[in-house]
């Protein structure tokens, strides 16, 4: 979920800037009754806060709901301090850091950001205590030799941004902190700060950095898997040269991980939140012990992404157009498959690339939209037959799976990542494995003749999003991890 910036990267992100964020609504005690004593990945989880939410059924969640709105005037509301590098939407990690604060906001509770000066921020009351921009992509400071050592200084240890949680902590005094992502920009210096004021913390774990020094699990170069770092070898990530295929900036970055490790600095985080179990395994693959994560599926305001039964004559891929997406496989696999069109939806640097093959290849079906505004993307997925999500590399839980699902669009993806667990083969969606243009071929065949069928998979997809997705069940499992933070 959670890589991606173009326009199109989740594709509906900027309905979240459309959307008014309801205000803070602070009460005065802590909810702390009924607090399990520990957490467990899969099967010890927290009453409540995860395991296999197959077994609540959508009239058992409806009946939850008026309880759930009342729970903090029963209960009383916490102070959380929600913690991400960027306020505003860059991709699925924020889009969830801004979907949790509005659900959080609407039940009483009071949600401090803190994160990072950006041009592109929303508006922030807590602004002030924000750390000062800096930029590492394209040519920014990383690329500027003069400033490198000030940079590597803050990736590894940000004394700026210490500082500034440290005033924050003492004029809030919150009762816990949930972090997103905070690598780079801020750095796990803060963690510091928690642990001796005694503030629990919790993760939402978005990527991979945990276990890879470059995020992603995937030499970008060669568009090839790699695991080799996940137990704590990161001198691998110098050898491959993963990181921007830089020989320095992967030196940089195997450095940082190796020196968290050596600090145990993350040892600080009490519970890892993992929207995949894939990445959750990954976690307990590096060492992380089983009681400190905790999995549980991201939600969406599904009213964005509204139910469409209905459908055109055309299937949809959207989002960045990059080599490991998987579009090449894509339009492969169209060269056997009937004519129907292929709307892409996106921008991304491989997009030359794919549109001299479809020329190439007089593939008059397929046609490149560009990115598209908020409202054009609803009811453009909403009118398509179904969406393909042919990733070849591991996608953690692509948002992009579930807005389709609350639209009610099947969707056909590779085996990667936490994706098998969102779509249940022949039911809401099709899988194949990655890369097998000939699997896809026969798939997207299959979902095209059989039109009586594609309804019925469209169906199950809104009842996965209404049963999985719930923005106020997923509140409920949230609350009761954080309560079983509290002292």
């Amino acid at each position: 979920m959670a890589s991606g910036g173009s326009n199109a990267g989740s594709l509906f992100s900027r309905l979240q800037q459309l959307r008014k964020r309801n205000g803070a609504a602070a009460v005065q005690s802590h909810c702390r009754e009924g607090i399990p004593a520990r957490h467990g990945f899969r099967r010890n989880l927290p009453a409540g806060a995860g395991g296999d939410s197959n077994r609540f059924t959508r009239r058992a969640l409806a009946g939850r709901r008026a309880a759930y709105r009342t729970e903090c005037e029963q209960a009383g509301a916490m102070k959380i301090l929600m913690i991400d590098k960027y306020h505003f939407i860059k991709g699925g990690a924020e889009r969830y850091y801004f979907e949790l604060k509005r659900i959080l906001e609407r039940h009483g509770h009071e949600v401090i950001p803190f994160s990072m000066h950006h041009p592109e921020n929303f508006p922030s009351d807590w602004s002030a205590h924000f750390v000062s921009y800096i930029e590492y992509n394209g040519n920014g400071a990383l690329h500027k030799v003069m400033e490198a050592p000030k940079v590597f200084g803050r990736m590894l240890y940000s004394t700026e941004a210490k500082a500034k949680v440290e005033k924050l902590v003492n004029r809030v005094k919150p009762d816990l902190v949930h972090l997103h992502m905070i690598d780079h920009q801020l750095s796990p210096s803060i963690l510091h700060v928690f642990q001796r004021h005694g503030i629990p913390v919790m993760q939402t774990c978005h990527q991979y950095k945990l276990v890879c020094p470059s995020y992603r699990l995937l030499i970008m170069r060669e568009n090839r898997i790699c695991e080799k770092c996940v137990t704590g070898n990161f001198y691998h990530a110098l050898l491959e040269r993963c990181h921007k295929d830089s020989l320095v900036a992967s030196a940089m970055v195997a450095a940082e991980s190796y020196l968290h490790k050596w600090m145990k600095i993350y040892d600080v985080i009490r519970l890892f939140h993992v929207p995949s179990r894939f990445l959750g395994d990954k976690l307990l693959q590096s060492g992380v012990d089983a009681q400190r994560v905790w999995h549980q599926f991201y939600t969406i305001e599904m009213r964005d992404f509204p139910y469409s039964p209905e459908f055109d004559d055309y299937f949809v891929y959207y989002g960045r157009l990059s080599e490991e997406k998987g579009i090449m496989t894509l339009l492969q696999a169209l060269r056997n498959a009937p004519i129907s069109k292929l709307m892409i939806i996106g921008d991304g640097p491989q997009r030359p690339a794919l549109e001299q093959f479809v020329a190439k290849h007089d593939l008059k079906n397929v046609v490149f939209m560009g990115n598209r505004s908020a409202q054009e993307l609803v009811s453009l997925v909403g009118r398509a037959k179904f969406v393909v999500v042919p990733s070849e590399w591991y996608d953690n839980s692509p948002l992009v799976i579930y807005e389709s699902f609350s639209m009610g669009k099947p969707v056909i993806a590779t085996r990667m990542g936490g994706m098998p667990e969102l779509i249940e083969d022949g039911v809401n969606g099709r899988l194949f494995e990655a890369k097998d243009d000939q699997a896809l071929t026969v798939l997207i065949n299959d979902m095209l003749r059989d039109e009586t069928r594609l309804k019925a998979m469209g169906r199950a997809a809104r009842q996965t999003a209404e049963r999985e997705f719930d923005p106020e069940a997923h509140y409920r499992k949230m609350l009761v991890a954080y309560q079983s933070l509290l002292p």
